[in-house]
């Protein structure tokens, strides 16, 4: 297979208020899959919105691409197929890079989706209701209400990835066990905000504390009390207490996100079931989740 290199590159913003400015490399080795009739890979891109931006996109990769937009929540994907068996394994590589800014109290200037309202099949929203009426008694805004969700969860939960459960974001399970990781967290946080009717979203990308290989991910929540949007990292707050104030409506610039919501439908679609959230590379082979056969890794280097 000829190889070649590809380069997107486009200046889609004149701003310059963005606090730190990254240089992200997500590498995807794929097996090879000798019985296989078709091969399709899922790349997601790190998203653009008002804190962040992308500057430039860099793909190296054996066959031809197309990059492609999801309808629901706008995230951004490479996609690749290979018809016939893969012989032998193949890399893809990917640089991006991206500015981000720290998110804070702002004033929204474009309507909500209707999908930031509705339940994720392990946010199944009509089950808290009862729970976020008790938490938001004699709250009267959608702040006060935000503030009071935001407190319960931070005190509620601890940060514990011991044992089994966590990490798949079941909001049931977290209210329940009362610890979790991030994405345990957020999702409890985003039932009890949607339960009383105020609009959230989850959101997932790289963390990044220095340069160098980064192992894992991290999440927060954008919430939009009414008129504002508001970042949201409780996982964070329950670490570090002393900047509990500081994670009710700011995000710092330390995080690179990848993609936004929950129960993915890629573009194009992909044949398995929606995707309970992605961060790294998604594989296929002959219609079905391939998850044994794909490898990401992430390196980070921060330009500024």
């Amino acid at each position: 297979m000829r190889k070649f290199l590809a380069l997107l590159a486009a200046v889609l913003t004149a701003q310059s208020a963005f606090g730190a400015v990254y240089r992200l490399t997500e590498t995807v080795d794929l097996k090879p899959q000798p019985d296989a009739r078709l091969v399709e890979l899922w790349i997601p891109v790190p998203y653009q919105n008002r804190w962040q931006k992308l500057k430039e996109l860099k793909v190296e990769a054996p066959e031809g691409f197309i990059l492609k937009k999801g309808e629901e929540y706008g995230n951004s994907y490479l996609y690749l197929r290979w018809e016939g068996p893969l012989k032998r394994p193949v890399r893809v590589r990917v640089t991006a890079v991206v500015e981000r800014s720290e998110v804070s109290p702002t004033k929204r200037d474009c309507p909500v989706p209707p999908r930031y309202y509705l339940s994720d099949r392990l946010v199944p929203v009509e089950k808290f209701k009862e729970l976020a009426r008790q938490i938001t008694a004699g709250k009267k805004t959608d702040l006060e209400k935000l503030r009071a969700i935001y407190n319960y969860v931070v005190t509620h939960m601890k940060y514990d990835k011991s044992g089994k459960g966590w990490g798949r974001g079941d909001a049931v399970w977290a209210c329940d066990a009362k610890r979790g990781n991030c994405t345990d967290f957020h999702s409890l946080f985003i039932a009890l905000c949607r339960a009383v009717g105020i609009p959230a979203v989850f959101e997932i990308g790289i963390p990044v504390n220095r340069s160098g290989l980064v192992k894992g991910y991290h999440c927060w929540v954008l919430a939009f009390p009414k008129g504002y949007v508001y970042g949201i990292d409780a996982s964070e707050a329950a670490k570090n207490p002393r900047k509990r104030d500081y994670y009710f409506g700011h995000l710092d610039d330390h995080r690179i996100g990848m993609t936004r919501g929950r129960d993915l439908l890629l573009n194009p679609p992909q044949h398995g079931d929606r995707l309970n959230y992605m961060y790294k590379a998604y594989e296929e082979v002959d219609l079905h989740p391939a998850p044994t056969g794909v490898k990401t890794y992430f390196f980070v280097e921060k330009l500024r």
